[in-house]
């Protein structure tokens, strides 16, 4: 078989599989083009998920007819001329297979016009073929217009999720761009409809507040700092904020270009490992800037991940500056080391050492130690953590002969004390809660009409762009659970009607926790296993939390609803409910047996 080279066109469809992946990535091309072309203001339009249409305008510098025409060339760039620039990259873009590879497999038309030109230029491609540039009137700046993405390409169909996924990715990669690049102004409008909106010279707050919802970005906290060459500055959320488990709400730059990192992620993860449970994800959104020598951004044809030089410097930065404003903050308690797991110990055996570092007299809040500090940040595994239960207490449904415990009282606002024939029987209140309402909700939804609590004024909640995707996709899984909603706006819901259910939890906490549970849920999910995750995540939202006092009559009504479960000793996420220290245990313990 001989070897042949690889017709242009074929050649940028190879590469349009790596770069174009799905219209997501269309649109984060296109704008990132518009943002390194100095755009002040930037619009984007799609229809159909983007498959029909995907617009994006700009008022950057424009381009003339020469480089309107090598734009579509491979390999061509404005961005780097040798090949030590890899290594010092400071634009979004810099391969110069963007728009070539979308050619490829689209029908594309580019309008242009720079600075101080009298009349523009537009190029129109189609399948890998390009022509002539040709003179049109035009305002300054940049429009491309991608039509029928994948036209020539069918099986790339098939990879591709429905258009509301599609759609909802979309706004995620705007979002994105948005937060890391404030002072842009960007309109997004998906299917005629105004997605996503943030304002021309606005703050970080100001996008945040669109991007993940007013009621979450007014609740965040400032952060910056400077250590090892790598700054540090964002927003980050204080743990009772901390709800979903994907990281849709964690939004991360590295030289204002957005990034996934796994440097990153375990340095933010483990500043909050005392705080939320394993997991769970809270919003940040956190810029790093680094010498652009420091970092490989020619990690992958999309950008999106990459590669530091000093990784540790990186980690111990961004944690360090994490750590210290949730102390600050009053966020991260200092827990006293613990004995051993597996015996009783004396008050006395406790080593009393902290083993979170009070923040020093004098430290601004939002600030973090310098480089000759830095062994402070190292993270520091709490003995809590590491406690297991002594073999057998778990109690299991042999524990008990058939009798209710008797409730003698509660231990620090978090365990419900009940004697029985067995022993001591400890009940963790907030997961026996959350057993109790996950049994409910799910009785709901098996319902042909669910019982709902009309409002007696209907709230607007702000959610954010991504969020309001998310309610218009599946409005009947959560018509079905029992909530009564209306789109209003790009950001917004209008809710009049809430699950009976939900008792006292405000009407837009529960429906951010319908929508976390929806967002837990595997690709894919039928409406069953989304109510399910729903139903979850609402009762884990709703349930009494660890610190609430409690009543003997709160108390001894939520063990007999308990006992009415079918499974009262597992909460939904397989935690024990009910734990027994037996009688033989405490005997021993006190030198009687």
């Amino acid at each position: 078989m001989r070897i042949i080279r690889l017709a242009p066109e074929v050649a940028n469809k190879i590469a349009a599989g790596e770069v174009v992946e799905r219209p997501a990535s269309v649109v984060k091309e296109l704008v990132e083009n518009s943002i390194d072309a100095g755009a002040r203001n930037i619009d984007i339009e799609t229809l159909g998920g983007g498959l029909e249409l995907i617009m994006v305008a700009d008022d950057g510098c424009g381009m003339g007819r020469e480089d309107a025409a090598r734009a579509f060339e491979r390999h061509a760039t404005s961005k780097i001329s040798q090949a030590e620039d890899l290594f010092s990259i400071g634009s979004l873009g810099f391969r110069g297979e963007a728009l070539p590879s979308i050619a490829s497999v689209a029908r594309v038309r580019l309008v242009t016009c720079e600075q101080g030109s009298r009349e523009g230029t537009v190029v129109v491609g189609e399948g890998g073929r390009v022509g002539e540039p040709a003179p049109i009137g035009a305002p300054c700046g940049t429009t491309v217009a991608v039509r029928d993405l994948f036209f020539n390409t069918p099986a790339r169909l098939k990879y591709l999720r429905t258009v509301s996924t599609e759609n909802r990715r979309i706004v995620d990669i705007v979002g994105s761009l948005a937060l890391s690049h404030p002072e842009i102004g960007f309109t997004l409008k998906v299917d005629g409809r105004g997605a996503l909106t943030t304002p021309r010279g606005g703050s970080i707050e100001e996008a945040a507040a669109v991007v993940l919802g007013l009621d979450v970005a007014r609740e965040m906290i400032p952060l910056k700092g400077y250590s090892r060459g790598v700054s540090v500055e964002g927003l980050i959320s204080l743990p009772h904020l901390a709800k979903g488990k994907r990281r849709d709400k964690q939004y991360v730059s590295v030289n204002r270009r957005p990034v996934t990192s796994t440097t990153v992620w375990s340095a933010v993860d483990r500043a909050y490992d005392r705080t939320v449970p394993a997991g769970i994800r809270p919003p940040v959104v956190l810029s790093i800037e680094i010498d652009p020598s420091m970092v490989d951004v020619n990690v992958h044809p999309a950008k999106s991940e990459v590669r530091f030089a000093s990784s540790s410097d990186v980690y111990s930065a961004l944690h360090g500056a994490v750590a210290s404003v949730l102390r600050s903050a009053d966020a991260v308690p200092g827990l006293e080391e613990v004995g051993p797991a597996d015996g009783w110990s004396s008050p006395g055996s406790r080593s009393g050492r902290r083993a979170s570092a009070p923040v020093p007299a004098g430290r601004a809040p939002g600030s973090y130690p310098a480089s000759d500090e830095r062994s402070a940040w190292q993270p520091q595994e709490s003995a809590l953590r590491e406690a297991r239960p002594a073999p057998g207490l778990v109690l299991g449904k042999s524990g008990f002969t058939g009798e209710r415990p008797e409730v003698i009282g509660q231990l620090h606002g978090t365990y419900i004390l009940a004697q029985g024939e067995s022993g001591l029987v400890i009940i963790d209140q907030h997961v026996a809660h959350e057993r109790i309402l996950v049994d409910k909700y799910r009785e709901e939804f098996r319902k042909e009409k669910p019982s709902v609590q009309l409002l007696l004024a209907p709230e607007v909640a702000e959610i954010g762009a991504s969020d309001v995707e998310i309610v218009s996709k599946h409005a009947d899984v959560l018509a079905r659970m029992g909530y009564e909603l209306d789109v209003f706006g790009e950001t917004s819901v209008v809710i009049r009607g809430v699950p009976a259910q939900s008792g006292g939890i405000p009407p837009a906490e529960s429906l951010m926790a319908a929508i976390e549970g929806i967002v837990a849920a595997p690709a894919g999910s039928d409406p069953g296993l989304l109510g399910e995750h729903v139903a979850v995540s609402l009762a884990c939202r709703g349930s009494v939390k660890a610190g609430d006092v409690l009543s003997v009559p709160e108390m001894e009504s939520l063990v007999e609803r308990l006992f009415e479960c079918e499974d009262p000793y597992r909460c939904p996420h397989g935690r024990p409910v009910v734990v027994v220290v037996p009688q033989d245990a405490l005997a021993r313990s006190f030198g009687r047996r």
